[in-house]
Formats: C-alpha cells, structure tokens, sequence
C-alpha cells in the first residue's frame, strides 16, 4: 500500500494545528473560529483518505467518522461561546450535546470492532463519580450544567475504559493503540476544558494545552482508522457497506 497520501493529511493536519495554536488570539474569536474549522476539516479529511485508503469503510468506522464529524460541530459550538452574548449558555449545552454524540459513536465503533465489556461501563461511572465529587476540591463550578457533564463524562470515560480493556482482553493492535492514546488525549483535553469553563482566573495558556491535547487525541483517533482490520471486528451483524 502506497502510504504517501496518509502521510501527507497527517503532516497537514499536524501543521494546520500547530499554526492554529500560534496564531490563536483571545481578542479575535472570529478569526481563531475560522482557524479551530481549518484545523477540524484536517483531521476529519485524514479519517476519510484512511477509510478510503485502507479499504474499510465498515459500520464501525462509519460510526467514527460520524463521531468525528460531531466534534466538528462540537467545536463550531463552542467556538460560539468565545463571542461573549447572550446565546453563550446555548452554545455550551449544544456543544456538550454534539460532543456526547461523538462519544457514542466512539463507543460504538469500539463495540463493534472489539466486543463488549462491562468493565468499560464500570470504569465510566466510578471515574465520573469521582469527577463530580471532587468539584470542590478542584474549586470547579459545574452549576447548572451539572447533569449534561455527569452525561458527557460517563461516556468519555466508559469510552476510555472500553478502549483500555479492548486492548487488554484482544491484545496489542496498532489501531487499537492509536484510539485508545486518541481517546485518553480526548480525556485530557476535556479535563482541561473543565477548568477553563467552571472555573474562574483561569490563564489562556490553559486553553492552549486544551487545543493541544484535543487535537493530537483527534489526529490519532483518525490515524487509526488506517489501521483497522474488518478481521477485528467480533460482532456477526454484516460490517461491509455494499457500494
């Protein structure tokens, strides 16, 4: 396989972030909103050469590409928050809402690819639990948005725990690797995000590590697709779209 082209959108999308990053200004929302797209369409076009690529345009991996398209919109959302109006509590919920579907989706391509497992569920509640039950110590303030976090963090981290346990019940694949390394980056970022949203005096630098990690953990979740195998997939439902 000739993988000159994957190598290409991955250097890109890799650049286009890294500029983003520098060239982000806090006094310019509409700029760095256009630059956040610039960098989201990067990697989703990175997903979509490897599907086409690697020849696996499957039910799992369309539900991660659904996924990734989510958190574009996601971004979009959120983005909206920057310009500082009456609609920002509009913005925030429809965020935390596209946001929870990529998750879903996340979670169901790994379902699909790997096989389920309660631990995933377990590890999703306990470590949601302990979140919210550190609010204070943190000194976040998740306020009327409580409910929508304890949602979106059940499903990023059950979605952390089933790839985490894909990996250790099926053992090592480099696709699996590289989601699972994607989705614990995801985590980061949104930890990090946290911190800037529900808690006061934060610094921009913050908001810069943020992007970073939400980025790489995006840019790997797509290079994984380059990687996956239908040989991994462990349900009998068909996986193969017909053309």
């Amino acid at each position: 396989m000739n993988y000159i082209p994957f190598y290409c959108l991955l250097g890109f999308a890799v650049i286009v972030t890294l500029l983003f990053l520098i060239w982000r200004d806090p006094a310019k929302p509409a700029f760095n909103s256009l630059l956040k797209g610039i960098s989201s369409f990067a990697f989703m076009a990175l997903a979509l050469v490897c599907a086409f690529m690697n020849e696996v345009l499957t039910l799992p991996v369309l539900f991660i590409l659904i996924g990734l398209t989510a958190s574009i919109f996601g971004d979009l959302y959120l983005a909206g928050k920057d310009f500082k109006n009456e609609h920002e509590d509009g913005a925030l919920y429809a965020g935390f809402g596209s946001f929870c579907i990529t998750q879903l989706m996340y979670l169901l391509g790994l379902i699909f690819l790997y096989g389920f497992t309660w631990w995933s569920f377990l590890i999703g509640g306990l470590l949601t639990l302990g979140l919210l039950l550190s609010e204070k110590m943190l000194k976040l303030d998740f306020g009327k948005f409580r409910i929508i976090v304890a949602v979106y963090s059940i499903l990023l981290m059950t979605v952390l725990g089933q790839g985490i346990m894909s990996l250790a019940l099926n053992g090592y694949t480099l696709a699996g690797l590289l989601f699972m390394l994607g989705v614990i980056f995801f985590a980061l970022s949104d930890l990090i995000l946290s911190f800037i949203y529900f808690r006061k005096g934060t610094k921009d630098i913050v908001y810069t590590f943020n992007l970073l990690t939400y980025y790489i953990g995006q840019i790997l979740i797509a290079s994984a697709i380059m990687f996956i195998s239908v040989s991994y997939t462990h349900l009998t439902l068909p996986t193969k779209l017909e053309v």
